[in-house]
């Protein structure tokens, strides 16, 4: 059982249709990324992002989302991916079926602060949650990751 179903199973409040419209829609574009950033990657922070956000008084669907998109602006070029990532969520209308605007709002600002190269502080809890579980990486995955974007 994967760590989002145990959360759900355990009252964590996720919207089914956003699991379900991530998991088909969102989740399966990290499969043309490179090893650094794939599937296996966003689910790591996924999971962890879900974990820590145990700690704090938030929305765990909006959690949820901002994991799954924080990298999805890779293809459009790594130096601004948190930036196309932020425009990509800003823009995918589904997502209206679940958030608000302002909330949409958070989660982008979450998305573009999640970099850990960005010369400023997450500027929302949510901002915080998920760049640390995206820094929280098993040294093998540093050095794979370092070696990727080095090609």
């Amino acid at each position: 059982m994967s760590i989002t179903e145990q959360l759900t199973a355990n009252s964590m409040l996720i919207d089914k249709g956003v699991i379900e419209y991530v998991e088909q829609e969102i989740l399966p574009l990290y499969e043309g990324f490179d090893r650094a950033h794939s599937t296996d990657h966003v689910t790591a922070v996924v999971e962890r992002s879900l974990a820590l956000a145990t700690h704090y008084p938030v929305n765990y669907s909006m959690v949820y989302a901002i994991a799954a998109y924080h990298d999805i602006g890779l293809p459009e070029g790594r130096e601004l991916h948190h930036i196309n990532s932020a425009r990509l969520l800003r823009e995918d209308e589904r997502l209206r079926e679940w958030f608000s605007e302002s909330e949409i709002e958070v989660m982008a600002e979450a998305v573009e602060d999640h970099r850990a190269s960005s010369d400023h502080e997450p500027r929302s809890i949510y901002g915080r949650i998920v760049a640390e579980a995206d820094r929280l990486i098993d040294s093998d995955l540093v050095m794979r990751r370092t070696v990727q974007y080095g090609l």
